[in-house]
């Protein structure tokens, strides 16, 4: 009988000793230590909100936002926006085509005296052109143009639409800048806005 009231108090004890156990771990708080700053911001990004100070990777290499021409024509706006890397800089073209999102990498070619008009060959590969137009625009931060103005556009793409060639003059006296361009998805590029929740 002695030996079944040990066994009885033995099993009593491990259950309260579980029990206050358990109790414990629930109480307990974690201790404050380091958090993660970009532990709560969103996965996704809205390409439409870049602006000047956001910082952009692309290819695994940072890009500051130096500055956005906000342009428009016909009731129709979309952005550029100058990005400042260790590679040089270049520019980003965001647009909502009709519902659909384009985003364009360029890249300025220095030292040519193209001029849109017809077919325009580059090395060696013709582009045709697709859009010509004049919008109005706005700048914010470092862009290189006026504040406010109108610039003159000619869109041209290779056959296949792989290859994509632009010409912007930002006053009637000055010459045609020329870039080539690229298509790109928001999955290639990350965004960190420099005001959290834009």
């Amino acid at each position: 009988m002695t030996e079944f009231l040990l066994v009885v108090l033995l099993i009593a004890a491990v259950a309260v000793i579980a029990v206050l156990v358990l109790r414990n771990r629930r109480t307990r708080r974690p201790s404050p230590g380091r958090v993660d700053p970009l532990a709560d911001l969103p996965d996704t990004w809205d390409p439409m909100k870049i602006g000047v100070a956001d910082v952009i990777t692309y290819a695994g290499i940072d890009h500051v936002v130096r500055g956005t021409i906000t342009m428009t024509e016909g009731g129709v706006s979309w952005y550029e926006h100058l990005l400042d890397g260790s590679t040089g800089r270049r520019w980003l073209t965001v647009e909502d085509d009709e519902g659909d999102l384009e985003l364009t990498l360029w890249q300025r070619v220095e030292g040519t005296d193209l001029v849109p008009g017809g077919d325009v060959v580059v090395n060696d590969v013709v582009h045709r052109q697709v859009e010509r137009g004049q919008a109005a625009f706005r700048s914010e931060g470092t862009t290189g143009t006026p504040p406010t103005g109108t610039v003159d556009y000619a869109d041209y793409a290779t056959r296949d639409k792989t290859g994509l060639l632009a010409f912007e003059r930002w006053a009637p006296t000055q010459s045609w800048e020329v870039s080539t361009g690229r298509r790109v998805t928001p999955a290639e590029l990350t965004v960190y806005h420099a005001q959290p929740g834009s």
